[in-house]
């Protein structure tokens, strides 16, 4: 009996390792996809490529549907199954999602580009980029703590980072109408 019930309890553990496996998997590929995107909107911007640009913020935002706060969720709910009680926080320091330098740039809407140098509107195209860039940044880095903290067990501070990741990932409409904005302005 006792050898019956050794061998139930081991068949659970691997069904348990073999699902955390199976959502680490996934998520990892989702930090994956999120590093090729933000390599990707880093080529996009310095081509000054509006359409692309716009598809690769769309695909970010996609990947961060739904089903990955399932996933998440699911894999924060394992992890404490496996290491018990999470541990304490290391870092309870607030990350402030990436907003754009105030310097030089237009409000939304606001064109004054036939009284400004061509080397200031570069500038600004420059800086309003660079801010899609610090954003893209953001959010995967923000999520792969997320997913970190879901393997660990620590589901508050999981959802915490998925939830900053997408807030990030949401505010990026904006930070690219702004760098349109900008790039309208350019001559010719």
């Amino acid at each position: 009996m006792r050898d019956s019930l050794l061998s139930t309890a081991d068949e659970v553990l691997e069904r348990l390792e073999d699902e955390i496996a199976f959502l680490a998997e996934g998520l990892a590929g989702v930090s994956e996809q999120l590093t090729c995107l933000t390599a990707e909107l880093d080529g996009q911007l310095a081509e000054d490529a509006p359409d692309q640009v716009g598809h690769t913020l769309d695909r970010v935002a996609a990947l961060l549907c739904d089903q990955v706060l399932s996933d998440l969720t699911a894999l924060a709910g394992l992890g404490a199954i496996r290491h018990g009680h999470p541990p304490q926080r290391e870092d309870d320091s607030v990350h402030a999602i990436p907003t754009p330098t105030a310097v030089g740039l237009p409000a939304a809407g606001q064109g004054d580009a036939g009284q400004r140098p061509a080397d200031e509107l570069r500038t600004r195209v420059a800086a309003a980029a660079d801010h899609l860039r610090r954003l893209s940044a953001f959010v995967t880095d923000r999520f792969d703590l997320a997913r970190a903290a879901a393997e660990r067990g620590d589901a508050d501070r999981a959802l915490e980072e998925l939830r900053l990741t997408r807030e990030a990932a949401g505010s990026a409409p904006a930070g690219y109408q702004l760098w349109l904005t900008c790039l309208a302005d350019l001559p010719g």
